[in-house]
């Protein structure tokens, strides 16, 4: 039963009269106790309950569990618009579309062939020696230190990453925690009144800093991505400073927070698996389909789209305006598609996950993604082979809008 209005939080709406009453299924996905304590695997029983449920918080949302239904609602943006992003809706930008991840094709097709070349697998590959010397120097330090106990988020997933990508972006590596402090509020705040506090103000500051940036960039172009940006034409036109400003805060947000958590989700299972650990050592060919099975396995973005008009989908009434929100380890473990949903493989073939989504808005950073999560993998398990959790040690994890872990303690096998 619905609370009465006056008693619910401000995001909790009433259920609307086209949502069937064996459907609804209140689910937080941001603060309930089971998406914290499991945001990978939360999904797994719901997925089984319902093929659709539809959640009164965050304004209300349609929850689309199973994997042919998700890639059906990705590759159809002209039912399911990616207006706004996110639940509850859209970053904390002021109501601005981002570009071009807020905008249906046709007219998103030419802001995507903006960024497009900055990420395509030739330019993606030039980076690989730099990776690895940068991988290398972060294992350094940690060997070097002498330190048996680390934390594998703090010492080396946040930072290889960050790095990469800041300096892509030509922001100054030495402000990364504050990226990250101001990323990890604007994404992962959804609490009712001061959460949802910090998230505005986080905006504004991101919003604020990159102003800041594209201002100095146009002055003293360089060939970082804000500069590529600031000289792009859409049909002849170049970018305003207002377009460049959109595009800038969704890389900024997206390439601070995702492959860090890959990195976080990855080595959270091969420090719990020996088994599957060994299988790397053993023949490193297995790296490439281990990064799919775990993208697979361990999927940690969840999406949202907006229906653009009345329809019948999945078995159900949705309305024009209803949200609908795709949860990627649900799909990525919907035994309908992958056999033994549960059971690692890293070997296994086929595997059509969809961490990255599908359709037109598929993640354009997906071959820099496996640029550094292959990098890792290898240049980590020549020279850290051994390392588990400690018994009983406390790994804070999160969900929202992407899954991650807050803290892995780890300790190293010399």
């Amino acid at each position: 039963m619905t609370a009465p209005a006056s008693e619910r939080p401000p995001e909790e709406v009433d259920v609307p009269a086209h949502v069937p009453d064996d459907l609804v299924h209140r689910l937080d996905h941001h603060n309930d106790t089971i998406v914290t304590s499991d945001p990978v695997g939360f999904m797994d029983e719901l997925r089984e309950r319902y093929r659709v449920f539809y959640s009164p918080v965050y304004e209300g949302f349609w929850a689309v569990t199973r994997y042919a239904d998700q890639r059906e609602v990705f590759q159809r943006p002209e039912l399911f618009s990616s207006s706004p992003t996110g639940l509850p809706g859209g970053p904390g930008y002021g109501g601005h579309k981002l570009l071009p991840i807020e905008l249906d094709p046709p007219v998103h097709t030419k802001y995507r062939a903006l960024i497009n070349p900055v990420f395509a697998p030739k330019r993606i590959r030039a980076l690989e020696e730099k990776a690895r010397v940068l991988a290398n120097e972060l294992i350094d330090r940690i060997l070097d230190s002498g330190r048996s106990e680390i934390d594998f988020v703090t010492d080396y997933a946040e930072k290889f990453p960050t790095q990469i990508f800041v300096d892509m972006m030509g922001l100054p590596f030495e402000r990364y925690r504050e990226f990250l402090t101001w990323n990890n509020t604007l994404l992962h705040s959804a609490q009712i009144g001061a959460g949802l506090d910090a998230k505005r103000q986080a905006g504004i500051e991101i919003n604020d800093y990159l102003t800041t940036l594209i201002d100095h960039r146009t002055e003293h172009p360089g060939d970082d991505l804000v500069s590529v940006l600031i000289a792009s034409e859409v049909d002849g036109e170049q970018l305003t400073r207002e377009e460049v400003l959109r595009s800038v805060f969704l890389l900024f947000m997206a390439g601070l927070d995702t492959v860090m958590s890959a990195h976080s989700w990855f080595w959270w299972h091969l420090a719990r698996n020996p088994g599957h650990r060994q299988q790397i050592l053993d023949d490193e060919a297995v790296v490439p389909s281990a990064i799919e099975e775990l993208l697979r396995v361990n999927s940690f973005v969840n999406d949202a789209r907006t229906v653009r008009e009345d329809t019948e989908f999945a078995g159900v009434a949705m309305k024009k305006g209803d949200r609908v929100w795709l949860s990627s380890s649900s799909a990525c473990r919907d035994p309908r598609e992958f056999p033994d949903p549960l059971t690692v493989d890293l070997r296994r073939s086929p595997n059509r996950h969809i961490a990255f989504a599908a359709g037109p808005h598929r993640c354009v950073g997906s071959h820099l993604a496996r640029l550094e999560l292959r990098v890792t993998m290898e240049e980590w398990h020549r020279r850290i082979p051994h390392y588990r959790i400690p018994e009983g040690a406390h790994v804070p994890m999160h969900c929202g809008g992407v899954a991650g872990i807050d803290s892995l303690p780890m300790i190293i096998e010399r």
